[in-house]
């Protein structure tokens, strides 16, 4: 440690906050538009908005790989100083991205049908759902399109942009929502048409960022690759693996949910209050992937093997003072957070019975978060897969064999991080410690 130069800290502290902050405030796009619904004079709006939401997330989510993907082929492209290699990656992840949007398009009729089948809401909130997605939907390029340049600008070492979109975003997503409900009277519609009119917003600033960084590049592009489907293997490969990550990864939380269901509606609340601690364990944590997926590319495509142990050693340390600092901040103010959440002392009670779960998740899983980021650089997708396949089935086998309670419940919840850490670790272990060990400082 002694070893390591004051830049590779500040190089690394530099790449996470900027994410850390623009994760901490993107769920204030959710509250903006919770109170200005919240004061109208029908709570079915924010009921129809709230469910419309729910489901454009699985859109977000769903299309991560893209930004994950192209991230880790940017970094190492941008390590290696390959220019051409860079643009026509950036250019097949498009071509990608303009076919998934086209079926998004095409489909969306039937997709937003089952989406609101499956959620069987009430009437009233169905139909307000209904207008709200079939607005939302028409921003699904933007949405699609700004988490892939993303991606690109994390490989190419600038996690900067990412904090802009978002503020821009949430800055004029404020003054829409205002404008359109209360001043035209829209409701539903205005949150909705708020919503697309900040995200393609967002994506014309990230696409004049995005023409800056391309003239400042060395000219050139493969165009024979982009017609060549053999040419998209390695880009389906890396993409089928993190979508799947990311479905068991959705399915783990829908199967959290429906069991807690069972348990009544205030132990359901309650879990709900205690996810929003993981989600902030999450957001944080994401600062310590944005900084080793960029850096650890970058060192992998310049072969330098002793820059990727500095990088290493700084983003996982980084990361390690980031859990053990949650942990001690759930244990000291995570009973003032529930607080805060909600108002009803039965909720409250729960919350903090459970509260203890949260205090030992992030050091007991939380380096499956940092890991992410060294495999997406490494581009070690499958390896990402199937952590999340060994500790989604560790999960499972516990909600089907342990006594049905909340406690085990969680157990079984907290088990799902843990094997994925425990399998990333070994797999870290077995393969890239070796080759540190052994490499030779490059001249």
């Amino acid at each position: 440690m002694n070893s390591i130069p004051a830049t590779a800290w500040h190089r690394t502290w530099s790449l996470m906050w900027p994410v850390m902050l623009a994760n901490a405030s993107m769920p204030l796009l959710g509250l903006v538009d919770t109170a200005v619904l919240g004061h109208l004079d029908d709570s079915v709006y924010l009921a129809g908005v709230a469910l419309g939401s729910s489901l454009m997330a699985f859109v977000f989510w769903g299309f991560n790989f893209l930004s994950m993907g192209l991230s880790g082929f940017t970094s190492q492209a941008y390590g290696a100083r390959n220019a051409a290699l860079l643009r026509t990656q950036l250019a097949q992840y498009s071509l990608v991205a303009l076919l998934l949007i086209s079926l998004v398009l095409a489909l969306h009729p039937w997709l937003i049908a089952a989406g609101l089948n499956f959620m069987d809401a009430s009437n009233a909130a169905t139909e307000e759902a209904q207008l709200y997605l079939s607005i939302r939907v028409w921003g699904v390029p933007a949405q699609i399109f700004n988490t892939m340049l993303l991606g690109f600008f994390t490989g190419m070492q600038n996690t900067r942009i990412s904090l802009y979109t978002v503020s821009l975003a949430q800055m004029v997503n404020l003054v829409l929502d205002v404008v359109l409900v209360y001043g035209f009277g829209l409701t539903t519609a205005g949150i909705a048409l708020g919503t697309v009119l900040s995200e393609y917003l967002a994506l014309t600033l990230v696409l004049v960022m995005l023409t800056r960084t391309l003239r400042r590049l060395d000219p050139g592009l493969d165009r024979s690759l982009l017609h060549q489907l053999r040419a998209y293997k390695a880009i389906f490969n890396v993409s089928a693996s993190l979508f799947l990550r990311t479905f068991l990864l959705l399915s783990g939380f829908a199967w959290f949910n429906r069991l807690g269901a069972q348990f009544g509606n205030d132990v359901l609340a309650a879990n709900a209050i205690l996810l929003t601690f993981l989600t902030l364990i999450s957001n944080t944590l994401d600062g310590s992937a944005a900084a080793s997926e960029a850096q650890v590319g970058l060192a992998i495509g310049r072969g330098r093997t002793d820059q990727l142990r500095t990088v290493l050693w700084t983003t996982g340390l980084a990361a390690l003072a980031l859990m053990m600092i949650m942990s001690l901040s759930f244990a000291v103010a995570g009973g003032l957070i529930i607080d805060l959440l909600t108002g009803q002392a039965q909720l409250e009670q729960l919350a903090r019975q459970y509260l203890p779960w949260i205090m030992a998740l992030p050091l007991a899983g939380g380096l499956a978060f940092w890991l992410d980021g060294v495999f997406i650089g490494a581009r070690m997708t499958q390896q990402m897969r199937n952590g999340v396949i060994f500790g989604f089935t560790l999960f499972l086998c516990s909600s089907l064999l342990l006594p049905a309670n909340n406690h085990w419940l969680w157990f079984g919840f907290s088990l799902m991080f843990i094997g994925r850490s425990f399998w990333m670790l070994s797999v870290f272990r077995l393969h890239l410690i070796p080759k540190i060990r052994q490499a030779k400082k490059a001249p």
